[in-house]
């Protein structure tokens, strides 16, 4: 019977360690897939990325550049990080990136303008590293999808290193309009716009450490700026004001040209009497004259009439 019992008890120990050695082995598995399973990256058609190795027994290192439509696996833990190669635009105003730039114009008027400003990111291999490395990845700019969107760290690296030289750009440019100029001139408008991104290039490189161009081919649109609406108010009583004031220097221009035409007509009508009477004479002109208004020139006299002379 005790026989029996130690076999029975003999075959559940080994039962036992088997169990434990095969979960052993389980655990060990999973750990080995956990550390040496492979990573990959798909790029899109506007996307390239960054390799940078990063195992567990490697050190942090930039590998390569992955180009755009690609997908890779990479060694167990590796890192990628993708940017935009396509152009991207920065909206400010109502709905975009950021609220509307404000600024004071020549004769000190606070105005605000919405518009876009767009431009590439440098995505030259050795150019995109270094950017990654002093910028981007401080902010986590990287995008976090595939769909070409971008990130709340791309967004918050934007307002340092494109808004804050938009704002610079748009105040410089403005000191040399007055309000009325950059809200009623189209001409002086475009030329304010031109100003502004002809700016772009030097003041965004100030941000940045280096001679690199981390960001090129900026386009800048603006709208129509707005100063304050009291303001604008003020603009249009005075606008409405010189209209009517125009309007009148209008009639009287018009009724000046009335009378100087007047004049003219009655000058030739009096060179017309005046050759007519050199070929009537006074007294036949104005006998034709009379004949032409209806009357009888050849009125009766007394000298003419019959009289009794008596016997």
């Amino acid at each position: 019977m005790s026989t029996t019992a130690n076999k029975i008890a003999s075959r559940a120990g080994a039962l036992k360690k088997a169990s434990g050695g095969f979960l052993l082995l389980l655990i060990l598995a999973i750990g080995v897939l956990v550390f040496v399973r492979p990573t990959t990256v798909s790029t899109g058609p506007d996307q390239v990325a960054l390799h940078y190795s990063d195992g567990a027994f490697t050190p942090r290192r930039f590998k390569d550049c992955v180009s755009s439509s690609t997908r890779a696996w990479d060694g167990p833990g590796d890192k990628h990080y993708s940017y935009p190669k396509s152009q991207r635009n920065y909206v400010f105003g109502e709905g975009g990136d950021r609220p509307m730039v404000t600024f004071v114009s020549k004769d000190g008027i606070e105005m605000s303008v919405d518009g876009v400003a767009a431009f590439l990111l440098n995505t030259d291999c050795n150019t995109l590293q270094k950017f990654h490395d002093l910028i981007g990845n401080r902010y986590a700019a990287y995008m976090d999808t595939t769909d070409g969107n971008g990130s709340a760290g791309w967004l918050q690296m934007l307002s340092v290193y494109i808004s804050r030289p938009l704002e610079t750009a748009i105040d410089r440019a403005s000191q040399n309009y007055t309000y009325t100029e950059l809200y009623t001139d189209p001409a002086v408008k475009a030329q304010w716009e031109q100003e502004v991104l002809e700016q772009m290039p030097e003041l965004v490189g100030r941000q940045i450490d280096g001679e690199e161009e981390f960001f090129t081919d900026f386009a800048i649109t603006l709208q129509k700026p707005v100063p304050p609406e009291s303001v604008k108010a003020a603009l249009v009583a005075q606008q409405e004001a010189v209209a009517r004031a125009k309007a009148r220097e209008a009639e009287a221009a018009a009724q000046v040209k009335a009378a100087q035409a007047q004049i003219e007509v009655e000058k030739a009508e009096a060179a017309k009497i005046a050759e007519r009477i050199k070929v009537l004479g006074q007294e036949g002109y104005l006998k034709q004259y009379a004949i032409d208004h209806g009357l009888n020139p050849y009125q009766p006299t007394t000298g003419g009439l019959i009289t009794n002379q008596g016997p």
